[in-house]
């Protein structure tokens, strides 16, 4: 019985070293209608400061890894943790960033920080594949700051085009009205995920908002729909249909819950059981 004991230490400290003791990766995409992190902190807005640091929280998660800012803000500043103990890493393009393996999530600005999506950073050479492997191979998470809805993303997305006629706002192609409100707010999902409602207004936060019916739908790079609305558009808005200010795919590394076991760690666990089958019975027969 020592013997069988001891050979099940041993398995277990094998499948402990290759990391079913880890929290499986977030792999998400978020669309966010909001030009808070690009614009109003770096202008000085208090509530869009602390937004910006619980963005910071949620995407990080205890992975203790940085996060690769890419693109510029409004004042051509660094753009900052904002007390939110995350290491944040400014770089003006995909390239320049480098392996995209040692971030916990890529969050990529509007143009100068407002108003819209800057396709420019998806579309430059190399940067969608970079991405797409960052998303798949290494189940990264991507935020994307006032997304429109633009062709360059689809790959990530899954819109098939048709993404731009499904945003309402500022640079989208579905009406409505909304176009700068602080009439947002955030849901019991995005309080799970590390948001919470702002005390005071965050100066114009919300520029576009996201059919949900139409995303959530989708078939994203992540194989599933946007279904996780973390702000709620303003309700005044007049298209029909819920609408949404901050939709994700995924929970982010803040509200993903408890570890997780990655597939191949349970692979590893169940064959290592098996293998120690034949011990057990030998030793029965002693």
């Amino acid at each position: 019985m020592k013997v069988l004991k001891l050979g099940l230490l041993l398995v277990l400290a094998l499948v402990l070293s290759s990391g079913i003791a880890g929290v499986a990766k977030a792999q998400t995409v978020i669309l966010e209608g909001s030009d808070a992190i690009g614009f109003h902190c770096p202008e000085g807005n208090s509530a869009a400061c602390t937004y910006t640091g619980q963005a910071w929280k949620a995407l990080d998660g205890s992975s203790g890894k940085p996060i690769a800012v890419i693109g510029g803000n409004i004042t051509g500043t660094p753009t900052l943790s904002q007390g939110s103990g995350v290491t944040i890493d400014n770089f003006s393009s995909v390239a320049a960033a480098g392996s995209l393996s040692q971030y916990a999530a890529l969050y990529f600005l509007a143009s100068f920080g407002c108003c819209e999506e800057n396709d420019s950073l998806i579309t430059a050479p190399g940067a969608t594949a970079a991405v797409s492997a960052y998303l798949t191979a290494n189940k990264g998470t991507v935020m994307i700051e006032n997304y429109i809805g633009g062709s360059a993303w689809d790959f990530a997305v899954g819109a098939g085009g048709l993404g731009n006629l499904n945003t309402q706002g500022v640079g989208g192609g579905g009406g409505g009205t909304l176009s700068c409100s602080d009439g947002e707010t955030v849901t019991a999902t995005g309080l799970a995920n590390g948001f919470t409602q702002p005390a005071i207004d965050l100066g114009c936060w919300e520029h576009q908002g996201y059919s949900e019916s139409f995303f959530g739908g989708l078939t994203s790079i992540n194989g599933k729909g946007f279904t996780l609305s973390f702000y709620n558009a303003d309700p005044t808005e007049t298209g029909p249909g819920a609408f949404s200010g901050l939709l994700s795919d995924g929970v982010t590394l803040t509200g993903g819950g408890p570890s997780v076991p990655e597939p191949s760690s349970l692979v590893l666990l169940m064959a290592s059981l098996v293998a120690l089958l034949p011990l057990k019975k030998l030793l029965a027969r002693a």
